[in-house]
């Protein structure tokens, strides 16, 4: 068996808690890992459970932050009181008492955090430690056991291998050698704007909104005109569609199921509308586009930058090769037979979704909002000595009637082999832009 446990999120709350104790309960004994370990039976408050404890934690906290960012975030987990067999618990004490007793081995170690989770296997409550180890970091010393113990004298340096805790081999001492120097290396890395600008543009929702609302008028007119909507308009979704196709059987669907298809196609199209917008901005102005440079002697791995901008700042990915694909209006309804790919069920009909969409790739910059800023994260790079990069450009715009000269925004940068984080200021022009031609589609068409 296996461990059946998703690794690449924290274990935080109880009910993930109770996920990890129920996969160790089916896993085997090979599962344990560099980053989990379980112990069926240890009491903390006696020297035996103590140590194994302590020792358990300063192998975890012995690991390189980057083999360790494999798993969890960084977190290593510690399960007392369970095993691949059986659920057997352990005694609970007070946290204040269990400290001291750690600390005779760990020294003054608080890079952890311990509690004590309820499980029910069946043969009623008990509790299991859970001891979390948070992530090394670049510059962590090495962590030494502090006081001797049977035949381990302080000063011994253990850390975690694949499913084993023991002292550390000559290799290992090196890497964490290593490690702790880096303490006085920290990033460096310079953000520039190498060109662009952010746009100022009028506002188009309430022309698009208009346009969406008249398209709508326009469509729902065709039910006035159908005599199933005059004598079924007032019947649910659980009417039979057997009943609607023999009144009416060129057409399957309701009028309900025809105002969700209307509905659709309005999202559809007003997301094309916003696309085409961001299209013609990023052709007719200058999206932006940063500078990364080291200018150090260090190689830098998985180096991140978060780019904050105002809230009135919009952001998107540039792509003026995207070809923006206008949704069809539904068939005129009274018109439409049963389409391939629909499923009916309860009497009602389940189209496949057409809905426009574009996925966020795991290699483009991350775009959200936050407490009223713009975040862009975007994808980290690894740098060379003295290497320089373009990350992706972005286009920026604002449809804020009241816009100074420059935006004010700020940028940090880090890198997951170097402690430390760059942070500085970023300042962008703004620059008016007349979109020509309009990119809002004509309010009568003929479609």
């Amino acid at each position: 068996m296996t461990l059946n446990f998703e690794t690449d999120e924290l274990v935080v709350g109880l009910k993930r808690q109770r996920a990890l104790i129920k996969a160790v309960l089916g896993a085997s004994s090979a599962d344990e890992s560099c980053w989990l370990e379980w112990k069926s039976r240890l009491d903390v408050s006696k020297a035996e459970g103590a140590f194994s404890i302590s020792k358990a934690i300063l192998g975890f906290a012995n690991r390189m932050p980057d083999v360790a960012a494999q798993w969890a975030e960084g977190h290593a987990y510690l399960l007392v009181g369970v095993d691949e067999e059986a659920l057997h618990g352990v005694q609970t004490y007070d946290i204040e008492k269990v400290d001291p007793w750690l600390r005779r081995y760990l020294g003054v170690f608080n890079r952890y955090q311990m509690t004590y989770v309820p499980f029910d296997s069946g043969e009623g409550t008990r509790h299991v430690m859970l001891v979390d180890i948070f992530p090394p970091r670049w510059g962590d010393p090495l962590y030494t056991l502090r006081k001797e113990y049977q035949s381990y004298r302080p000063g011994t340096i253990f850390h975690r291998y694949a499913g084993r805790t023991e002292p550390a081999h000559p290799a290992e001492i090196e890497a964490l050698t290593e490690r702790a120097l880096r303490a006085t290396m920290r990033v460096n890395v310079g953000v520039e704007l190498t060109n662009g600008t952010v746009a100022l543009v009028k506002p188009t929702d309430g022309l698009r909104a208009k346009i969406i609302d008249h398209r709508r008028e326009t469509l729902l007119k065709q039910l006035d005109n159908s005599s199933l909507e005059k004598k079924f308009g007032k019947l649910g979704l659980s009417t039979s569609l057997e009943l609607f196709r023999s009144m009416q059987p060129g057409d399957y669907r309701s009028p309900q199921i025809f105002r969700e298809q209307v509905e659709e196609y309005l999202r559809d199209f007003g997301i094309a509308v916003q696309r085409t917008l961001i299209n013609n901005i990023c052709a007719a102005g200058a999206p932006v586009t940063l500078k990364l440079t080291n200018p150090g002697e260090d190689n830098l791995t998985q180096v991140e930058v978060v780019l904050s901008l105002p809230g009135t700042v919009l952001a998107h990915l540039s792509d003026e090769d995207e070809n923006i694909k206008w949704p069809k209006p539904p068939e005129e309804y009274g018109t439409a037979g049963l389409p391939i790919g629909s499923i009916a069920i309860s009497g009602t009909v389940h189209m496949y979704s057409t809905a426009i969409s574009r996925p966020q790739s795991r290699h483009s910059p991350d775009i959200h909002q936050e407490e009223g800023r713009t975040i862009i994260r975007f994808v980290p790079v690894d740098l060379r000595p003295h290497e320089t990069v373009n990350l992706d450009s972005i286009t920026l715009y604002s449809i804020q009637e009241r816009v100074t000269d420059t935006i004010s925004g700020e940028w940090q940068a880090t890198a997951t082999n170097l402690s430390g984080k760059v942070q500085r200021s970023l300042y962008i022009a703004t620059r008016r832009l007349e979109l020509d031609p309009p990119v809002i589609p004509r309010l009568y068409d003929d479609e």
